[in-house]
């Protein structure tokens, strides 16, 4: 399970019924293209959140996708949005932990996360997971943290201890992916766009989705004591220049 502090966090964002993924619906197109999903291949979500990912690739490609998430509410969340875009004969959503997957080995053809591993303390066995259910020839991609820039020791600290994580640079992502066996590794790092981030994020849900996420959080930052404080928790411990240290990465191997 991730820290108390974190799982807190992730159901209070599966209340409101969103996650926060840098990069947004540009990083989810640019994973598309990396991985080169295709309609009919058999694909999962880790770590999907609301499923935004699952019913956008089963909505615009007809791809079967899997959905899993360790955090259960988030499920309902994924459910409510695949009955309101009609692919629920596409999907399928279920509760597991992205480090040990109940899966038979050579499955996948495509293994997809977007803002999983950074959660993980040890990425490259999480990483040998996914090679595991992955058809040999298949892709994992993924978005995730970068730091833009080698950081001080005291940002490190408290990054870790505001976001729960642990990153890397650019070519240290590489690097895992390929002491995990992954080969033709690729990947890029962008500087986060705070307006781009907000618009991207009515992108990627609707605009329909965003407003009653909206809400939902008003409602509940203005009504639950636990739920103001996590939100204030949560919002409180980086500092405003953290943009300039840490952006997101989109990154994709094979599995030979």
């Amino acid at each position: 399970m991730p820290p108390k502090r974190a799982e807190d966090y992730f159901n209070f964002l599966a209340r409101v019924g969103h996650t926060k993924h840098y990069g947004s619906l540009d990083a989810t197109m640019e994973l598309i293209e990396l991985t080169g999903i295709k309609s009919g291949q058999r694909v999962i979500d880790l770590g999907c959140g609301a499923g935004a990912t699952p019913v956008n690739l089963a909505k615009q490609l007809g791809t079967p996708v899997i959905g899993a998430d360790l955090i259960e509410p988030m499920l309902h969340r994924c459910q409510e949005r695949a009955t309101a875009f009609r692919v629920l004969d596409l999907t399928a959503f279920l509760a597991a932990d992205a480090r040990y997957l109940p899966f038979p080995d050579n499955l996948f053809d495509v293994v997809l996360m977007e803002s999983v591993i950074v959660f993980f303390e040890d990425k490259v066995s999480a990483l040998m997971e996914y090679a595991r259910v992955l058809k040999p020839g298949g892709y994992l991609g993924f978005t995730e943290m970068t730091w833009l820039k080698p950081p001080t020791q005291a940002y490190v600290d408290l990054f870790v201890n505001a976001a729960f994580v642990t990153t890397t640079e650019e070519e240290g992502w590489r690097e895992l992916l390929a002491e995990a066996g992954f080969i033709n590794v690729a990947g890029n790092s962008y500087a986060i766009n705070p307006s781009r981030e907000s618009k991207g994020r009515f992108q990627r849900y609707g605009r329909h989705f965003m407003f009653k996420t909206i809400s939902r959080m008003i409602k509940l930052i203005l009504t639950d004591k636990s739920a103001r404080s996590v939100y204030k928790d949560k919002t409180s411990g980086l500092s405003r220049d953290i943009i300039n240290y840490v952006g997101y990465g989109v990154y994709a191997g094979q599995k030979p």
